[in-house]
């Protein structure tokens, strides 16, 4: 059975690049052996994840990568040798250089898994840096869109051969059993970072739930606790603080979509935000910023939901209150939510996969 390796700085949390690393390992585990690997970690994994993946934590400490740069490729290059890894796929731009360099002078590819975007360039000088090694020194570059992996082959001068693009999969549910007409309670998922844009959210929920009071924002997630204070902040003072639910961190997704009416993202950027076919899996119609990357290949508008110009508040408070106003539609677009999303096919999706594996292992 051959042996591959994800490979992720830091393991912690709940974000979405950290749920599709751990169900990615779990189904790959079906076919391969599979080795999930977290440089650092200091938390139990949040998410499921089968007793057929190895899980290894390199350092019980969370430590830079620039500081410790060294140590870190000297780890994880004892780990892949002692257990004779064939492929390592490095989740997250974090990984590119510490993936890249403990492969060298081995017999194992290493494939760069972008789980943001190559386009919104407003990562740190160390992000960029990193992504800029995984373009050009990657055996392969794994993208979740079609846009991003023109940007990268654009951006970046390199063979369309080099990148790829796999989306994100999306598991079918009932919908029509799921979604309850009767809910008046918005729902958003996400960790509280600049990226997630709750600095928007704070102004669209003050001009949609002053005007409706019956209505509730639920919003999951951690994270920032600045960020968070702010929200609260702005939301006291537009006097909706009570109509908004600070839920924190839920396990399992029927625990967070059900029973709810609408969901909202405010985000300034993303890759293929999994939240959004969470979302679609429950029926929710989606009003979302048209952000880059991934909203246009998951939303149809005027569908299944609404896509924003990105960050326009009055036209986002304007489509969330006219859903909120007519059940018809939002009815309509519940029953619509699974419309074109075979391109999100598990099966599908897991396919690629393997094919790409196989591929890279010399199969």
């Amino acid at each position: 059975m051959k042996k591959i390796a994800l490979v992720k700085w830091i393991i912690d949390g709940t974000d979405g690049g950290l749920k599709v690393s751990t169900d990615l390992a779990n189904e790959l585990s079906k076919v391969y052996e599979v080795h999930l690997i977290s440089v650092v970690s200091t938390e139990e994994i949040f998410f499921p994840l089968s007793n057929r993946v190895h899980y290894k934590n390199l350092s019980s400490k969370k430590i830079s990568i620039r500081k410790n740069f060294f140590k870190a490729v000297k780890l994880l290059r004892k780990y892949i040798k002692e257990n004779d890894i064939k492929l390592l796929l490095g989740i997250g731009m974090g990984m590119n250089s510490v993936g890249i360099a403990s492969t060298i002078g081995l017999d194992i590819k290493f494939i760069s898994c972008d789980h943001t975007n190559s386009i919104v360039d407003i990562d740190t000088t160390m992000k960029k840096l990193q992504r800029y090694v995984g373009a050009k020194l990657a055996d392969k570059i794994i993208t979740l869109t079609t846009v991003d992996r023109n940007n990268y082959i654009k951006k970046y001068k390199i063979n369309r051969k080099r990148v790829d693009y796999i989306y994100n999969w999306i598991n079918s549910i009932d919908v029509e059993k799921k979604y309850n007409l009767d809910s008046k309670k918005l729902i958003t998922v996400g960790r509280f970072h600049k990226q997630k844009g709750y600095d928007y959210l704070s102004r669209v929920a003050i001009k949609v739930l002053s005007r409706y009071p019956d209505w509730q924002w639920d919003i999951y997630g951690s994270g920032n606790d600045q960020i968070k204070q702010d929200l609260i902040k702005k939301l006291d003072k537009g006097g909706v603080l009570q109509q908004v639910q600070f839920k924190g961190n839920v396990k399992g997704t029927d625990n967070i979509y059900t029973d709810h009416a609408i969901y909202v993202m405010t985000s300034r950027y993303e890759g293929l935000p999994l939240v959004l076919l969470e979302a679609k899996q429950y029926g929710l119609p989606i009003v979302s910023f048209n952000c880059p990357t991934g909203p246009a290949e998951i939303v149809l508008d005027g569908e299944n939901g609404y896509l924003i110009e990105n960050f326009d508040i009055n036209q986002m408070s304007q489509k969330i209150i006219e859903l909120i106003e007519n059940n018809e539609l939002r009815l309509r677009f519940s029953k619509n939510a699974m419309l074109d999303t075979d391109k999100f096919n598990k099966k599908k999706i897991t396919k690629q996969w393997i094919e790409l594996i196989e591929k890279m292992t010399g199969e």
